[in-house]
């Protein structure tokens, strides 16, 4: 009487099992290029989270929070200058309109300086990271943090393949 009882819930976890297993494959094939394709990533946008409110170039004390913008070099030279972020408080958003980086582009280094946009003066330079699209291949975040001596910035990923 008992092999009764068993057989339908061997039945039903096989079931799902099943379903598992499909679901994953195909989430997995989906989720990769294949060999003919080329990876690429798009930085859509830069939270800053953290830099020294008493960075060295501020010459105008109490002037409230920084406009920020930054500026991206490839290799030491100015790619991209983003528009200024008027943001008055941590996370401050950058937006990046999309800038992308494919082929050669994923192994070269890339800095991000942030600047301070003052009328009156000139640009306060905040800080600066450096990182390696290349780096981030293999987990493939939505979401990567990146560091340079008090500076703290979240990029905002997107991924794609392209042949």
């Amino acid at each position: 009487m008992r092999s009764f009882f068993v057989f339908p819930l061997l039945a039903t976890m096989k079931q799902t099992f099943i379903l598992i297993a499909t679901v994953f494959l195909c989430f997995f094939l989906t989720g990769c290029c294949d060999e003919s394709a080329q990876d690429y990533i798009i930085i859509e946008s830069i939270d800053v989270i953290a830099f020294d409110e008493d960075y060295d170039d501020d010459t105008v004390p109490d002037e409230g929070f920084p406009e920020l913008y930054a500026i991206v070099r490839i290799n030491g030279d100015n790619d991209y200058i983003s528009e200024v972020s008027y943001s008055q408080a941590l996370p401050a958003s950058i937006d990046l309109e999309s800038f992308l980086f494919i082929g050669e582009e994923m192994n070269l280094q890339i800095e991000i300086l942030i600047f301070d946009d003052d009328e009156a003066t000139t640009e306060d330079f905040i800080g600066s990271t450096t990182f390696v699209p290349s780096d981030f291949l293999l987990q493939r975040n939505r979401r990567e943090t990146v560091q340079g001596g008090f500076l703290e910035l979240d990029l905002m990923l997107k991924w794609e393949c392209g042949s």
